[in-house]
């Protein structure tokens, strides 16, 4: 082969190179697409609650009254009683009040104790509690926003799971509503300025770190100020 073939070969290997990133891009991006016929096209709603649309709004109305409210009421431990089980025993305390997802277990407590610290200088406000714990006190974070983390809540609660769900988007939706859903119906009605020194009483989900048992953040499904 000449010098002059073999460079031609060389560019037409480049181009066709080239044509196979460009393509592998275009489809990576979304900026490939099929064409289908008018009537065949699926929602984005649709399409990303796995082929049928998912309402996570109307699926924790068909839970919180019925289910939700009732479970937190019945179950949920003392959390100085939880605490001290996780002392003594972690993983048995574990597996007889907990709830496992991936390995990392959330619980149902109650508590009442007394408010030290209001702090809303972010979106991710928060209480400081006071709780009584064998004669001490015991300094409870309990998650007030606006913006609530974690999926304390839908982990805590055993009638949910994930193979209820078609995928990881609808599951993780659940746990954003629920947030919600006390931000809205509890939270949004708590007079924050005035709630320094005052007696609360809380249920809510707690997720232990696996560590430090009184390293307790809780995010309230209920809050009454006595």
């Amino acid at each position: 082969m000449t010098a002059t073939g073999s460079n031609r070969g060389l560019v037409r290997l480049g181009v066709v190179v080239g044509l196979v990133a460009i393509f592998g891009v275009l489809w990576l991006t979304g900026l490939l697409v099929t064409v289908k016929p008018i009537g065949q096209t699926k929602s984005l709603a649709a399409v990303m609650g796995g082929g049928h649309a998912f309402d996570k709004v109307k699926y924790v109305d068909s839970i919180w009254t019925s289910r939700v409210l009732p479970t937190v009421e019945e179950h949920s431990i003392g959390l100085d009683a939880l605490v001290s089980a996780l002392e003594k025993n972690p993983a048995e305390a574990c597996k007889e009040y907990g709830h496992s997802v991936g390995g990392t277990y959330s619980f149902l407590v109650s508590f009442a104790g007394s408010v030290t610290k209001v702090d809303t200088s972010t979106p991710l406000g928060s209480l400081l509690v006071d709780v009584p714990l064998s004669g001490a006190m015991l300094p409870v974070r309990v998650q007030i926003g606006p913006v609530i983390l974690g999926t304390s809540i839908r982990d805590a609660l055993k009638f949910i799971s994930f193979e209820q769900f078609l995928n990881q988007m609808q599951y993780g939706s659940v746990a954003d509503e629920l947030n919600s859903r006390v931000e809205q119906d509890v939270l949004s009605k708590l007079d924050l300025k005035t709630l320094t020194g005052k007696r609360i009483g809380v249920k809510g989900a707690f997720t232990f770190d696996g560590t430090n048992p009184k390293n307790v953040v809780v995010t309230p499904i209920t809050l009454t100020v006595k």
